[in-house]
């Protein structure tokens, strides 16, 4: 498999590039008054209205930083909700160190040993070159109550982006 890498503090993380639709420049979001605070905001997206969560504060209670190779990865929302239309919706998910992609083997990995109830978007560890990379497991990224929240139909508004 095609993982795209990005780190959250020290730590090497990915992402299947099966999940990933785009990868862009961070903008300006549209901030949501009383959000979690690892929801950065909503911003468009060709068109689309996409929230964006910023992995970072999501796992370290700290923000990103505008670092040059800080993007934001755009997955499509029917990769993590399969009720989903393809193309309607997207997750933007901010995070820094975005510099390349690995071809690894389903065999290079194996679980952590942990179920973090608080993080159950973490998924299973590989062993590479300067240390460990954990998988992230996108349709674990967000509670049933962010996604009603997030992803309301009448409840979302048009944003310049």
């Amino acid at each position: 498999m095609l993982v795209l890498t990005f780190r959250i503090g020290q730590y090497a993380y990915g992402l299947e590039a099966r999940f990933v639709a785009e990868v862009v420049p961070p903008t300006i979001y549209k901030e949501l008054p009383r959000s979690p605070g690892y929801v950065k905001g909503i911003f468009n997206y060709r068109g689309t209205i996409t929230p964006v969560v910023d992995l970072s504060m999501l796992a370290t209670d700290t923000a990103c930083k505008p670092l040059m190779s800080t993007r934001v990865i755009i997955l499509d929302f029917a990769d993590i909700d399969s009720a989903e239309e393809r193309g309607e919706r997207y997750l933007g998910l901010l995070a820094e160190n975005i510099t390349e992609t690995v071809k690894l083997f389903d065999s290079d990995f194996e679980s952590s040993g942990l179920e973090i109830p608080d993080a159950p978007w973490l998924g299973k560890v590989a062993r590479i070159e300067g240390g460990m990379l954990q998988l992230i497991k996108p349709g674990k990224l967000l509670s049933e109550e962010l996604r009603t929240v997030l992803f309301s139909k009448s409840e979302i508004e048009q944003v310049d982006g």
